[in-house]
């Protein structure tokens, strides 16, 4: 949508030259890599100093964030922590196409011991999103670069 009204719109094609249009989707490219550096740098001081514990799937939650885009699908996930204390909170990673979860299913989950709330699934989501957000910024960043000298 972003990408479609920077390339599609009147306004802002006769009023922004190609410099600065290269900077604004770069500027993005930059953003997605960095919160799929971040994310990854989590995952991976997760893994390595986290606690692992099963949790089970208590609900899903579906927002929507705005009128016309799409509904995530957010499980609400309970575990136990080695001291015995009970988290239940919703997990910060939504699915777009229906959950991949359900209510009941047991799920491998890594806590940070020092912030016990603090958490990921161990599953292929926690893995692959990071991924794909640090993919889509290098795109649009060389996109950017390509769309700078081909202007």
């Amino acid at each position: 949508m972003i990408i479609d009204t920077l390339l599609y719109s009147n306004n802002f094609t006769s009023n922004t030259d190609s410099a600065t249009r290269a900077l604004i989707f770069g500027g993005i490219g930059a953003i997605f890599s960095l919160i799929g550096a971040v994310m990854h740098d989590r995952r991976k001081t997760l893994v390595k100093e986290g606690v692992q514990v099963e949790g089970t799937v208590i609900s899903i939650e579906r927002e929507r964030s705005s009128k016309n885009s799409m509904t995530l699908n957010y499980p609400v996930v309970s575990y136990r922590t080695l001291q015995n204390e009970l988290i239940t909170k919703k997990y910060n990673i939504g699915i777009s196409s229906g959950s991949s979860y359900k209510e009941g299913d047991s799920v491998n989950v890594i806590y940070d011991p020092k912030d016990t709330s603090s958490f990921i699934l161990n599953d292929a989501s926690s893995k692959i999103i990071p991924r794909i957000f640090i993919l889509i910024g290098l795109v649009l960043t060389i996109g950017a670069v390509v769309f700078y000298i081909m202007k």
